[in-house]
């Protein structure tokens, strides 16, 4: 007697849940419904804006993080294709900026090895754009991002590491990468000026990252206590409330 063949009961409503999410998904991109808010990095060697991270924001129903639409666009397939026309639109503010400063591109795995980001990337100076890739993503196959991000770097991309000190990877994505930034995450930043421990452990990081040739970037600075404690640690530059938010 063979035995009996069990198959996943399909939940009711899941395909047309989905096929909702796809066509506002497609909806958003076809429309070009979002919008690029731009927030200052502060450099603390000679106080001035170095560059501008890239922040997607949508102006669509229902109200979702950012996080979130792009994940719903992952779940149907239109992950990359929305993240590469958002990236495309980041780019733009190029055109507003001094060619000293950069823009940074958050920039998840799967694009990275994607064709269509060498094409994205192709009509811009690349000495004025720093890829960041966060914490909080798994990789699976350090050589495959290693070997995309070789020419692009030879053309003078800068990589950043995001959400340090807080993610999936924790030191392994900067051990395999050698990023040019190291981007320490709010949680660090938070109470630096009366936790010791945070202390101890921040100096740690702007240390390891002077060993390894990258610059280390605060996240989340509010107040004038947390920059003058962040100064005395040596950290390069600094993002947060205290110098503008994204707009």
């Amino acid at each position: 007697m063979q035995p009996i063949l069990k198959t996943a009961a399909v939940r009711p409503g899941h395909e047309a849940t989905t096929r909702l999410k796809r066509s506002r998904i497609r909806q958003i991109i076809e429309s070009h419904a979002f919008r690029t808010a731009y927030q200052p990095l502060f450099s603390l060697a000679d106080n001035r804006i170095e560059g501008l991270e890239c922040l997607t924001r949508f102006d669509v129903e229902p109200y979702q993080s950012p996080d979130q639409w792009f994940q719903e666009a992952d779940e149907v397939g239109l992950g990359l294709e929305l993240e590469f026309d958002t990236m495309a639109a980041a780019l733009g503010g190029l055109r507003a900026i001094p060619c000293s400063d950069y823009l940074a591109l958050n920039v998840s795995p799967e694009a990275l090895c994607d064709f269509r980001l060498a094409t994205v990337l192709s009509a811009v100076d690349l000495r004025q754009i720093v890829l960041e890739l966060t914490e909080h993503t798994r990789i699976d196959d350090y050589a495959s991002i290693v070997r995309a991000l070789r020419p692009l770097r030879e053309r003078g991309v800068r990589v950043a590491v995001d959400d340090v000190g807080a993610g999936y990877a924790n030191m392994r994505h900067i051990l395999s990468l050698q990023p040019d930034l190291m981007k320490l995450d709010v949680s660090l930043t938070k109470d630096i000026d009366r936790c010791p421990a945070r202390v101890a452990l921040l100096t740690g990081l702007v240390h390891f990252g002077r060993a390894i040739g990258a610059r280390t970037v605060a996240e989340g600075v509010e107040t004038v206590l947390q920059l003058r404690t962040l100064r005395t640690l040596g950290v390069d530059a600094v993002q947060g409330y205290l110098f503008g938010h994204p707009v």
